[in-house]
Parts: C-alpha cells; structure tokens; sequence
C-alpha cells in the first residue's frame, strides 16, 4: 500500500521532477547486474603462501608527468628494457592470456591459464568493479565471500526511476539479497579455474495484519552465477590482455546462449547425477555421484560452497574437504550437556563447529563420498548423515 501511494506521489511531482531534478535521471542499461557499494576498490593482498611477481618499475603506477631530459629518457628507457626482459624470465604468463567459461552440464567456471599468485588481487577487485564488498576470504583456501548486497537491476525500470533515479532507489527495496561465493583451484599445468556461486535472501510478509516481515533463504540463480562469471571472464582479459579487442571478450552473446541451453535444460525431465545410499539404520550413509573423480570434485567442491560450510583446507590428490559445520542439533544438546549451574553461575560457553572430512573415493565411472570425522575416523557426533543429505540435495 506504501508503494503505491509513493508511486501516486511521485507521478503527481514527474513533470516538475523532469525540469528541475533531471541530474538524478537513472541510465537504463540490459546488465542483470546493478549493485552498490561503498567501497571504490577491494583490499589488494597476494597470498602469503604464493610468490610474488618481482616488485620493480615495470609494475609501478605511472606519476604525474614532469620535465625529463634526452639523457635521463634514454636511461629511463634501458631500464624499462631491462625490467621487461626481468619480468619475461619470472612470469609464467603465456604471451596471450585466455579466460573462458566453461560449462559441464549446470556447472560454470572460468578457466584461465593465469597462475593463480597473479589471479587472486585481480579477483579480489573485481568484486568491487561490480558494487559488492568482500565480507571474508581465505588466500590459503583460496575463498572469497560477499557481503549481502541488494541488486537495483530487479527495481522497475519505468518513467518514474528514470526522472529521480537515485532518489527512487533509496526508497524502493525489491525484497532479495544477494551474496556470492568464489573460489579459486590451481591446476597441476599451472591453470587456474575460478567456481562462483549465488545465494539469495527474501523477504516474507508474517502477522496476521501484514506489517511484519523476515528473511528467509531463496533459491539459487545459475543465471546470476553465469553473468558473473562472463563479467569475470572479461575483467581477466581486461587486467592480462588490455590491448584485445572487445569484440574477442567473452561476450553477453555467450551469457544468451547459456541461458537458452539453461532454459531448455529446464523443459526437459532432470536426470539426477547423484544418489543417496542409506545404511543399515535407515540413514544417509554415502553418496554416489555417477560421475568420474574429476568431474565429482567439482560437483561437490560447488555443492559445499553454496552451503554454510566453512572450508579450513581441502587436497584434491588425496580427495578431501575438511569443513566446520554447526548442526543445530548438535549445538542444543552441547548446551544442554553443560549442565544447570553452569547456566546459573556463569554465562553459556559458545559451542565450536566440529570438523569434518568429505571424503570422495574414486570407483571408477562413479565416485562414492563420505563424510567421516577430522582424522578421517568414523564420526561421532550424529551429523553425519544430515551433511550427507545436504550434499546429496546439492550435488544432483
């Protein structure tokens, strides 16, 4: 009701709006895209773990020009010779640096042949290039997480946001919010493949009169995820290749074919590529994912990024994720098990995720994965089968 009354009041002031306030005028554009931020750039940091490119002149922001003479150019220029000559013999990067989006049934990466060393600052700021702030990451698990942002793309995009523009959007809310995770895994020929997934929050109407609401978790958008990594896609480009044309970047024309396939994916009758194998008590036991290893690495790799796991290490050659996870369950019963004077007396411990191990075990043309305790022991806390049923849920 607000907003329609709002709406009503901003038609009334249009004509004058159009006259005396057509400075906040919103710039229409086809980008899915459209988040805020009040960072300008993204903290840049290499790994501490990954070297470094050589710090010299060759990688130095230019100053502001002032007077030079011949002699000191010259010299200026044997050293800028020298430093190329440097740089060319400590750098892996091939002459020309190639980022695609890959796509292996609903699963979409970016591939590059840029180390990862040299990836992780230009991934870092490309969140902030497209109006999202990093909440946490991880140099060491190569993890980076979003803040929840709000996308101004889902606002209408009529007359009236196009008058005041700003002005509208501080008050217009489209009840969604949006926050990414990425990751980024070397590869054993020195490539890198950066996994991007999407999480969303919705807003519900509760109270028998309407006037409350919460938020609650929505459903995952490939489609964002996709147009993020194309975005990504073409800001490596941009940073290792700045001198190809825009018309060779990885193009909105691919985001559109992905979505036709993604569409027609949809029509058709889904064909699941995991299933749940119960135990002898009725409960999730493994999963068997009909897949070989590398391609089931992936698929659990996004299936624990899109859930609220916290990744504290992984190793592919061994095949295994070690997570913390929080049951609720769990956490009640540990709070209980502190006992009454423990509540009286002081105040309640905070309850630590307990660690676990996703372990995927290679059979072949399918892999089977179990979730197991730290030491990679059979888990004793009774959770396991409920990450098993998460995973399952995820990994189809």
């Amino acid at each position: 009701m607000k907003m329609k009354l709002l709406r009503v009041a901003v038609l009334a002031v249009t004509p004058v709006a159009l006259s005396a306030c057509s400075y906040l005028g919103a710039q229409f554009t086809n980008d899915k895209v459209q988040y805020e931020s009040s960072n300008s750039r993204a903290p840049l940091e290499v790994p501490p773990d990954l070297s470094q490119v050589p710090h010299d002149n060759l990688y130095n922001v230019p100053q502001r020009t002032r007077d030079v003479s011949a002699s000191s150019m010259q010299q200026g220029q044997q050293a800028a010779a020298a430093n190329r000559a440097t740089a060319a013999q400590s750098t892996v990067l091939p002459e020309t640096v190639t980022a695609k989006v890959m796509r292996d049934g609903d699963i979409r990466w970016v591939h590059t042949q840029v180390p990862a060393q040299q990836l992780w600052p230009v991934v870092q700021d490309f969140w902030a290039s497209v109006g999202l702030t990093i909440k946490n990451q991880d140099p060491k698990t190569g993890y980076i997480e979003t803040e929840w942002a709000e996308n101004k793309a889902r606002l209408p995009q009529d007359i009236i946001r196009a008058t005041l523009g700003k002005l509208i959007d501080a008050v217009y809310s489209t009840g969604e919010r949006d926050q990414y995770r990425c990751r980024l895994e070397r590869n054993p020929d020195g490539s890198t493949d950066v996994y991007i997934t999407h999480r969303s929050m919705v807003e519900v109407v509760k109270g028998n009169q309407g006037d409350q609401t919460v938020w609650q978790p929505g459903p995952r958008d490939p489609q964002l995820e996709a147009e993020m990594a194309t975005k990504l896609a073409q800001k490596i480009e941009s940073e290792f290749n700045p001198d190809l044309k825009k018309a060779d970047l990885p193009s909105t024309k691919q985001a559109a074919l992905e979505k036709t396939a993604g569409t027609a994916a949809k029509a058709a009758a889904p064909v699941y590529k995991s299933e749940i194998v119960n135990g002898a008590d009725g409960k999730a036991a493994a999963i068997i994912i009909k897949e070989p290893f590398d391609h089931a690495w992936r698929r659990t790799a996004l299936a624990i990024d899109r859930m609220n796991f916290t990744v504290s290490d992984r190793d592919r050659t061994k095949g295994w994720f070690l997570v913390k996870y929080l049951d609720p369950t769990y956490e009640a019963e540990k709070k209980r098990e502190q006992g009454f004077f423990t509540n009286l007396f002081s105040q309640t411990k905070t309850v630590e995720p307990p660690t676990y191990q996703i372990k995927l075990t290679d059979e072949g043309n399918q892999t089977r994965v179990t979730v197991l305790n730290a030491n990679g022991g059979p888990d004793t806390t009774g959770v396991a089968p409920k990450i098993l049923t998460l995973l399952g849920e995820q990994t189809r």
